[in-house]
C-alpha cells in the first residue's frame, strides 16, 4: 500500500516591506523642487529668457535667494554664459529657456559647451502634457531636436519622475563633462513631487588614480627621451607647478594650447608658445624635432603643424579623448593632480640625463621667435595693428585677469602675441568657435570672479552676434571692459578668399557705432584710431570698474600661414 504524502497549507505570501508605504520627504511642487536640487549641488546662478512655458519657475526663483537668476536678451547669449561659467569654475552651470524658439535658440551655447567638454544643464519649458505631439504652437519635440549636442535629454512625464531623472542628469553633466536638457510640461510645475532632492555626494569628486606601474613606464620612456616635449591643455591648471619642475628637470620645450597659455610662465626660457596657426612657429619646429611628446590635459592637435610621425604620451583622465586624431604610443587615464606629482617626485630622484644640446636648441629657437613677436607688437600706424592692440592689452590686463576671446582672426592675433601672466584665465570657444562668444563668457566671469578684473576682446564680425547682451552687462552693473577690433570685415574669411583667389563677396560688413550702441546700453563707449588713444582709454576703462566698450580702428591684416 502505497503512502500518499501530506501537503501543508502554503505558508502567507509576505508584501514588500515598503509596499504602501508614502515615499518620505516634504511636499514640494515641480518648480520648488527644481530649486532646491539645483541649491544642494551648489548652482548659484541661472541664465536664461523668459516665456510662457518657464513663468511657474521663474515665479518661484524670484521668492528665494540663493540662486540667482540672470535675465538674458537672447537664449543663445544665455547658454555660452552657462558653458562659460563650467569652463571657467570646473561647476555644473544651468540656463533656461522656453519651447519652441527658446529652446531653439540655446542650441549654439549648447554646442560650445558640448565641444569643450563642459557641464551645462538646460532646464527647458515644454507645451501643456495634453498638447505633447500636436501641432500646438511652439511644440516640438526637444529631445530629438537637442540630440546633437546633449548627452543627455528626458521629458518630465509626471512630477515623481523628477527626484530620480535630476539626479541622473546631474550626476551625468558633472561626471562626464556633459551637456544634458531636462524638459517641463508647464502644467506640471504646480504638480506636487513625491521624494527629496539628493545632495550632491563627495564621491563624485574622488580622483581618477593611474597605477604605480603606470607612472614608472613613463618615467623609462621620459628617462631615454633625448629631445622631451611637453603639451599641456586647460586640464592640467591643478599641476602647473609640477608641470614646470618636470619642464625644467627634463630641459624639455613647453608648448601650450591657447587656454593653457597662463599654465606655463610666457617669458620661461623652455615655453616655446601656442599651438598651430594660432600659436608660434617655434612650438611647430621645436615638436618635428622631438623624440617624446608628452600631452597632459590636451587633446588640440593641428595636423599642419605638428609631427605626421612621433613618439607620443597621453594623459588625461577622459580617456575618450586619449588618441583622437593624432598617434598614440602610449595612453594613460588618471586624474593629473593625482599622476604629474608622482612622477614629478619620482623624475626628482632620478639621475638626470645630459640634455644640454636640447636645451641650447630650445633656448635658440624660442630667443628667436620672441624677438620676432617683440618686433610685430611694436608696430605701429593707423589704423591700430592688430598685433599692437594684443600688446597693449597684455601690458594693461591684471595679475588675474580673466580675458574672453572671441572667435576670428583676432585669436589668432592674440595667441600669436599676448604674454599671458601665470594667474590670468582665457576663455574660449575651443572647438565651436561660435561667433559672439566673448562677451557672454566675460559677463559669466564678471558673475563668478566679482573682484577680478574681466576683459572681452571681439572682432566687429563676433561684436554684432552678442551685442545686446551689454545691456545685461549693464543691468547687472558688471565692471567688464568689451574691446571691439573694428576692421570692417570677417577678416578670417576675407583672407582666406584673397589667398585662394576667390571673389569677396560677403567678407565685408558696414558696422554700426559700437561706441554709440554701448552708451545706448547705459554704459560707457569710446573710440580709439591710435595705439595711444587706445591704451588710453584701456587704462582708464579698468579704472572707472563701470561697463565700457572700446571701439578700436583695426587694420585688416592676414595673419601668418593664411590659407583656405
Amino acid at each position: 500500500m502505497s503512502e500518499t504524502a501530506t501537503l501543508s497549507p502554503a505558508a502567507p505570501q509576505q508584501a514588500p516591506v515598503n509596499a504602501g508605504q508614502p515615499k518620505p520627504g516634504t511636499q514640494r511642487t515641480v518648480a520648488q523642487f527644481v530649486l532646491e536640487q539645483l541649491r544642494l549641488w551648489n548652482v548659484e546662478r541661472i541664465y536664461g529668457v523668459i516665456g510662457d512655458a518657464n513663468l511657474s519657475l521663474l515665479d518661484e526663483l524670484g521668492k528665494q535667494n540663493d540662486i540667482r537668476y540672470i535675465p538674458c536678451r537672447h537664449e543663445g547669449g544665455a547658454a555660452l554664459m552657462a558653458s562659460a561659467e563650467a569652463k571657467l569654475t570646473g561647476r555644473l552651470a544651468v540656463c533656461l529657456a522656453t519651447s519652441g524658439p527658446g529652446i531653439a535658440n540655446l542650441l549654439n551655447g549648447l554646442a560650445d559647451a558640448a565641444m569643450d567638454r563642459s557641464p551645462v544643464l538646460a532646464l527647458a519649458g515644454q507645451v501643456e502634457t495634453s498638447k505633447y505631439g500636436t501641432h500646438s504652437k511652439q511644440y516640438i519635440d526637444q529631445q530629438k531636436l537637442s540630440a546633437a549636442v546633449s548627452d543627455r535629454s528626458e521629458l518630465l512625464a509626471h512630477p515623481d519622475a523628477l527626484p530620480q531623472l535630476m539626479e541622473q542628469l546631474l550626476v551625468h553633466s558633472l561626471t562626464q563633462g556633459q551637456v544634458t536638457l531636462l524638459s517641463i510640461p508647464k502644467d506640471l510645475y504646480a504638480g506636487q513631487v513625491r521624494g527629496e532632492p539628493a545632495p550632491c555626494g563627495s564621491h563624485l569628486y574622488q580622483p581618477l588614480y593611474a597605477s604605480d606601474t603606470e607612472t614608472e613606464e613613463l618615467v623609462q620612456l621620459i628617462e631615454a627621451a633625448q629631445r622631451p616635449v611637453l603639451l599641456i591643455g586647460r586640464g592640467s591648471a591643478s599641476v602647473r607647478e609640477q608641470v614646470k619642475t618636470v619642464a625644467e628637470k627634463l630641459n624639455a620645450a613647453v608648448v601650450t594650447t591657447l587656454p593653457a597659455r597662463p599654465l606655463f610662465p610666457n617669458d620661461h626660457v623652455l615655453y616655446a608658445g601656442g599651438l598651430g596657426q594660432a600659436g608660434s612657429e617655434a612650438s611647430s619646429v621645436l615638436l618635428s624635432e622631438a623624440d617624446l611628446i608628452v600631452m597632459l590635459g590636451a587633446t588640440w592637435w593641428p595636423d599642419d603643424y605638428v609631427p605626421m610621425q612621433a613618439r607620443i604620451v597621453q594623459i588625461d583622465q577622459n580617456r575618450e579623448a586619449i588618441g583622437i586624431g593624432h598617434p598614440l604610443h602610449k595612453g594613460i587615464v588618471g586624474d593629473l593632480s593625482q599622476f604629474v606629482p608622482k612622477l614629478s617626485d619620482r623624475l626628482a630622484a632620478a639621475a638626470s640625463k645630459d640634455r644640454s644640446p636640447w636645451l641650447a636648441r630650445v633656448k635658440e629657437t624660442t630667443a628667436g621667435w620672441k624677438r620676432r613677436i617683440e618686433a610685430e607688437a611694436s608696430s605701429d600706424g593707423t589704423p591700430i595693428p592688430p598685433q599692437r592692440i594684443m600688446k597693449l592689452i597684455a601690458e594693461h590686463a591684471s595679475e588675474d585677469a580673466v580675458l574672453a576671446v572671441d572667435t576670428g582672426d583676432l585669436t589668432l592675433w592674440f595667441n600669436r602675441i599676448f604674454q599671458a601672466k601665470p594667474s590670468q584665465e582665457i576663455l574660449v570657444s575651443g572647438r565651436w568657435r561660435t561667433l559672439g562668444f566673448a562677451l557672454p563668457a566675460a559677463i559669466a566671469a564678471q558673475l563668478a570672479y566679482p573682484n577680478r578684473q574681466v576683459i572681452a576682446i571681439a572682432g566687429d564680425g563676433g561684436a554684432v552676434q552678442t551685442i545686446m547682451e551689454f545691456q545685461t552687462a549693464v543691468e547687472q552693473q558688471l565692471p567688464i571692459v568689451w574691446i571691439v577690433c573694428n576692421n570692417g570685415a570677417y577678416a578670417m574669411e576675407k583672407h582666406w578668399m584673397e589667398a585662394a583667389g576667390m571673389n569677396k563677396l560677403g567678407s565685408e560688413i558696414r558696422n554700426p557705432d559700437f561706441a554709440l550702441l554701448a552708451q545706448a546700453c547705459g554704459g560707457a563707449g569710446t573710440k580709439a584710431a591710435t595705439a595711444a588713444e587706445f591704451a588710453q582709454q584701456l587704462q582708464q576703462a579698468l579704472a572707472s570698474r563701470k561697463p565700457t566698450l572700446i571701439e578700436a580702428t583695426t587694420a585688416c591684416i592676414p595673419v601668418p600661414h593664411t590659407k583656405i
